[in-house]
């Protein structure tokens, strides 16, 4: 898709995750982004990128909406800068959004995209977020088990979270083989039996549901809710991906005495996730929508958990 003419697309985050892959995207498409964090200056230098630094903490509402001048779409990729699991909390997250959502109507924004999580997407068929579903996490964890590149990506963002998975990966492989020893299978009765009680990453991604409920039904701006599907993670670029409003795709039939997530989770990769919303930025076409993306992810190909603007034409990192 090409939009009618080149836009100033501002990204709360643009050296992190996702953000770091929608600034190349948008600036291999021809637009200019302004790129909003504490160091955004880290992601490279181009001649259509231009850093604001700003660190959204430390200022007031009002401070923030100033830095959102000249922008004409406005897309939140922001994560905490925290290192590790200790980053995975509630209420700061839920603060910070509401700082955010504040400045956007403060400000001369025309629209403004929020990229939350996969939590607050409805369970098929109901109006229940699949973080709040007793089954989800389990059911997260051993899909994401499945994957080297999704594991090697927890590693790197999340230290003692990815290294554990690892050890829970390695055991249900060995599992599956039939070659588990009783280390294996005590590795994953504990694990497993800390998912259950509490998934470490739970507080967090019930703070990106709770998030959903600054826009649902508000109509004092314009906005758009993106939930990457589950299985969001560095990988192919396919090109291609579809659209679901509200809930969670998944994939098959349930399976008679395993629950409604086992086995059937949905994923896209990081590249293909740019693309959609890029795609969105210049069609605005779920205006008003909470929605997700979700696309072929069966290569399991690792891929740079952050890219730096060394990947578009005429860019240094």
């Amino acid at each position: 898709m090409t939009a009618k003419a080149p836009l100033k697309v501002g990204v709360i985050g643009p050296t992190g995750f996702g953000g770091s892959y929608l600034c190349v995207e948008l600036l291999n498409r021809g637009h200019t982004v302004i790129g909003i964090s504490r160091y955004p200056e880290k992601l490279g230098k181009h001649e259509r990128y231009i850093p604001r630094p700003v660190d959204i903490d430390d200022v007031s509402f009002l401070e923030l909406s100033k830095h959102f001048e000249g922008i004409d779409v406005l897309v939140s990729e922001y994560g905490p800068h925290t290192a590790g699991a200790g980053a995975l909390l509630y209420m700061p997250f839920v603060e910070t959004v509401r700082k955010i959502v504040l400045a956007v109507k403060h400000s001369p924004v025309k629209y403004f995209l929020f990229v939350g999580g996969a939590g607050s997407l409805h369970v098929p068929g109901t109006p229940e977020p699949c973080v709040d579903h007793p089954d989800f996490f389990v059911a997260y964890r051993r899909a994401i088990a499945t994957s080297e590149a999704h594991i090697i990506y927890m590693e790197e963002r999340l230290g003692i979270m990815g290294t554990a998975l690892r050890t829970y990966r390695n055991a249900r492989i060995a599992e599956r083989e039939g070659r588990a020893t009783d280390q294996d299978k005590n590795a994953i009765a504990e694990y497993e039996a800390s998912i259950k009680k509490k998934d470490q990453a739970t507080d967090f991604i019930k703070a990106g549901r709770t998030a959903f409920m600054f826009f649902d039904g508000n109509t004092s701006f314009k906005w758009s809710f993106v939930s990457p599907s589950a299985l969001y993670r560095p990988g192919k670029r396919t090109g291609q991906y579809k659209i679901s409003v509200d809930d969670m795709v998944l994939e098959g039939e349930q399976k008679e005495g395993e629950n409604i997530f086992e086995g059937r989770l949905t994923g896209i990769s990081v590249g293909d996730m740019a693309i959609a919303i890029a795609d969105e930025i210049e069609g605005e076409n779920l205006v008003g929508k909470h929605w997700s993306a979700w696309g072929d992810i069966s290569e399991d190909v690792p891929g740079p958990a952050y890219l730096r603007l060394d990947a578009v034409e005429g860019g240094s990192a």
